[in-house]
C-alpha cells in the first residue's frame, strides 16, 4: 500500500450512521481523529456526516476524494443490512462495480469467532467482501477488516466504527500513511471566562487577523471562551511560533485566562487554593451539588475541598446554615442578603477558610418582574476578609442557568482569590456586587 499523493493537503473525515444523524450517539470518532492528523502534520480539511444510505455515502466519498489526498471514513462495516460502506466503496470506483470474496478475510473472520469459541453466523461473511481495486486492513480486535482504496488521486480509508478498533487500526496502518514527514500542526487552547467573546476578539486585536500564521480564533460555550491557537511548519518552527503567540495573547488577556489544553476551571481554582494554603466549602441551592460535583470531579480535590451543603428549600437553609428567618421572608431567598448569609453561614460551621454560595431561579417558572427567571446571587466568603456577592442574570433554559451559575461561582472565588473581586464579570453587572466584612 502506498502512501497518498500529495495533490491535496488535507486529509477528510466522513463519520456514517443514522445514529450519528438522529443525535442517538455522539460521534467520538471524529474528534480523536482531527486531533491524531494534527500531531502527524496532517492538516484535517472537510469533516462530514451521513446516515446509513448507500447512494449518499458513495457522494460523499466522491465529492471529498476530488479535493483531499487522503479520507478517512468510520462506520458502516458491520454484517448487517444496513452496514452499507463497503457497498458505497464500489459505487464510488465507478458504475456497476461488484463486491468480490477476499478468502484471506473470510479466513480472519472464521479465525476470530473460532478463537473464541463461538459459532459464526454466516452473515458475519458478508465483512469479507470488498471491492475488486480495494485492499481489507487486518483488525485483529473485531470482526470488521477495514477497507483501503483509490479514488482518483484520493486514498481512501474506511475503518470499523466502535473506537477500540478503529484506533488501533488507524495508528497502525493508517497514521504511517498520512503522516507529512518534517511537518507539524502545533495548537494551544486558552480557556478564559468572565468575558464575553465579541469583547475578547477586541483585546486580542490584529493577532485575529485571518491572514496572519500562526492563526487565532476564539469558541464559547457556557460562559467560558476559549482562545485557540494553530501554527503549522516545521516542528521546532511551529511549536517556536505557536507559544510566542500564546504568550502575546496571554499579555493581553492577563487573568482573564485560568487554564490551557483542557484545564477544567475547578482545577485552576483548586491550584489557587494549594497555592494560598486555603480550604474549599459550597452552599448550593439553585445548582443542587452541580457546583460540589465540578469541584470533586478533579483528582486531588480532597486535598482542599471539605464538602458541601445542599440547602434547596429554605428550612434547610435556616437550619444547616443559620439562615434567619427574616431575611428569607423580607429579601426572599434569590437575594444578596441571604446569599451572604448561606455563605457565612458555610464558614462558621466547617474549618474551611473559603466559601462559595449560590441561589437563583433556574426556571422555567418561578421567575417575577424584579426577579425574572435567570436571576442568580453568588456570594465568596473569605474568612478574615470579606464576603462578596454578586447579581447574574443568566440567559438561556434550566440546564444552562445552573451550568453558567456553577462556572461563573468558581470564576468569582478564583478572582477573589487573586485580588480581583469587583472585576466586572460577563452577565453581572458592576453595581450587581456587594460587599460586607466577615
Amino acid at each position: 500500500m502506498s502512501p497518498p499523493s500529495t495533490s491535496g493537503d488535507e486529509v477528510a473525515l466522513l463519520s456514517v450512521g443514522d445514529e450519528i444523524i438522529l443525535g442517538q450517539i455522539e460521534d467520538s470518532n471524529a474528534p480523536w481523529l482531527a486531533r491524531e492528523l494534527q500531531a502527524l502534520g496532517a492538516m484535517p480539511g472537510e469533516r462530514r456526516t451521513v446516515g446509513d444510505d448507500r447512494a449518499r455515502i458513495a457522494a460523499a466519498m466522491q465529492a471529498l476524494a476530488r479535493n483531499h489526498r487522503a479520507l478517512i471514513l468510520t462506520g458502516g462495516l458491520g454484517p448487517t443490512l444496513d452496514d452499507l460502506t463497503r457497498d458505497a466503496l464500489a459505487d464510488a470506483g465507478g458504475p456497476n462495480a461488484a463486491l468480490v470474496v477476499d478468502e484471506a478475510g473470510v479466513v480472519a473472520v472464521r479465525a476470530w469467532f473460532a478463537a473464541r469459541g463461538r459459532a459464526m453466523p454466516e452473515s458475519n461473511l458478508r465483512q469479507a467482501f470488498r471491492p475488486a481495486t480495494a485492499q481489507l486492513l487486518d483488525n485483529p480486535n473485531g470482526t470488521a477488516p477495514g477497507l483501503t482504496m483509490r479514488l482518483g488521486g484520493c486514498q481512501v480509508f474506511c475503518l470499523p466504527g466502535p473506537p477500540n478498533e478503529m484506533k488501533p487500526m488507524f495508528l497502525r496502518l493508517v497514521a504511517p500513511l498520512v503522516r507529512r514527514e518534517g511537518l507539524a500542526v502545533a495548537t494551544a487552547a486558552l480557556h478564559t471566562i468572565g468575558v464575553g467573546e465579541s469583547a475578547l476578539a477586541e483585546m486580542l486585536g490584529e493577532l485575529m487577523d485571518r491572514d496572519r500564521e500562526p492563526t487565532v480564533g476564539t469558541t464559547a460555550s457556557g460562559g467560558i471562551v476559549t482562545v485557540r491557537v494553530r501554527s503549522v511548519g516545521t516542528s521546532d518552527a511551529a511549536r517556536a511560533a505557536l507559544e510566542e503567540t500564546v504568550r502575546a495573547c496571554t499579555a493581553r488577556l492577563g487573568t482573564l485566562i485560568y487554564g490551557r489544553d483542557g484545564e477544567p476551571l475547578a482545577a485552576a481554582l483548586g491550584a489557587l487554593l494549594v497555592a494560598r494554603q486555603d480550604t474549599l466549602v459550597t452552599a448550593e441551592s439553585c445548582t443542587g451539588g452541580l457546583l460540589s460535583a465540578m469541584l470533586t470531579d478533579i483528582v486531588g480535590s480532597s486535598a482542599w475541598f471539605r464538602g458541601g451543603f445542599i440547602t434547596y428549600e429554605n428550612a434547610r437553609k435556616t437550619i444547616d446554615l443559620g439562615v434567619k428567618s427574616d431575611q428569607l421572608t423580607q429579601h426572599g431567598a434569590v437575594s444578596h442578603e441571604v446569599a451572604i448569609a448561606m455563605a457565612r453561614g458555610a464558614l462558621l460551621r466547617t474549618n474551611a477558610t473559603v466559601a462559595i454560595a449560590t441561589t437563583g431561579i433556574a426556571g422555567p417558572s418561578g421567575g417575577s418582574d424584579e426577579k425574572p427567571v435567570g436571576t442568580v446571587f453568588v456570594s465568596v466568603a473569605v474568612r478574615g476578609e470579606a464576603i462578596y456577592s454578586r447579581r447574574f442574570h443568566f440567559p438561556g433554559d434550566r440546564a444552562s442557568v445552573r451550568l453558567r451559575t456553577a462556572s461563573l461561582a468558581l470564576a468569582s472565588a478564583r478572582f477573589a482569590l487573586l485580588g480581583e473581586p469587583t472585576r466586572d464579570l460577563l452577565w453581572s453587572a458592576s453595581e450587581a456586587l456587594r460587599v460586607e466584612q466577615f
